[in-house]
């Protein structure tokens, strides 16, 4: 079934279950770092959790689907469908009892404990301000997302040390914490990181240098783009920790890995 977006659409969330024109009255810490919320319209009670700012500000997105009436959100992950009709609320396939979303001009709100829903998110809430913390804080994933923000990489997929290893026998006794992001359409962007465990640097720098050999060899005849990435890829170390990276811009992202860890 084909899945329209329209301007259109904007309209239909103002169908509300309670309206506010006051602008929102608390804060929104995601983190560590206060969220703007000078356009959003105040929280209605119980449904504190403005979903479409949380979920772009930790890396997600949002979307509506003209066809299915239903947003959906999409956090680390995790999805989020709420049906703007009735603010039922579904959140990785399981419909939420006794939970609902409110629209405010447009805006959906949800209570914090849908947030509690979502493996590795806490929403803590005092008074009218809101403490959100995902898996996002850790350091590695801040590091590896900067990064990939900001030399603009086709890397969207988070695998921890065992996905690395299911997926990409990449093993996990090379590292006391890593993260990887791989893609998820015809590009080569990949980086991993991470933090190598006692005597096991070796081990590790031949592991990603091996994944970065296996995607050069998966475009091989293939497309030239991604293959001259892929053979670009650098494996590069600082102190006890490494990174793979195969990107557009390798300088850049290797000097803010470097800065990043020390």
């Amino acid at each position: 079934m084909k899945r329209v977006l329209t301007a259109a659409a904007a309209m239909t969330l103002t169908l509300s279950l309670g309206a506010s024109a006051l602008a929102y009255s608390g804060t929104i810490t995601l983190n560590g770092t206060k969220l703007d919320t000078s356009k959003l319209p105040d929280a209605p009670a119980g449904a504190v959790i403005p979903l479409r700012t949380v979920a772009e500000a930790d890396y997600g997105f949002a979307d509506w689907y003209a066809d299915e009436n239903r947003s959906y959100f999409s956090l680390d992950g995790n999805s989020i469908y709420v049906d703007c009709a009735t603010g039922a609320i579904e959140v990785n396939g399981e419909k939420l009892a006794n939970t609902k979303a409110t629209f405010v001009n447009g805006i959906t709100f949800v209570p914090a404990s849908v947030l509690g829903k979502l493996d590795g998110y806490t929403a803590q809430v005092k008074g009218s301000d809101v403490t959100v913390t995902t898996p996002n804080a850790d350091a590695l994933v801040s590091l590896a997302r900067s990064i990939i923000s900001k030399v603009d990489m086709a890397a969207t997929m988070k695998l921890d040390a065992a996905g690395m290893a299911e997926s990409y026998n990449i093993p996990s006794d090379c590292f006391t914490e890593a993260v990887g992001f791989f893609p998820m359409m015809v590009s080569a962007d990949t980086v991993i990181i991470g933090k190598v465990a006692d005597g096991k640097m070796d081990d590790a720098k031949a592991a990603l240098e091996a994944q970065r050999a296996l995607t050069q060899q998966n475009f091989e005849q293939y497309l030239p783009e991604p293959l001259e990435r892929a053979k670009n890829g650098q494996v590069v170390t600082s102190g006890d920790y490494i990174m793979l990276i195969i990107s557009g811009d390798n300088d850049t992202a290797i000097q803010m890995f470097k800065d990043g860890v020390k």
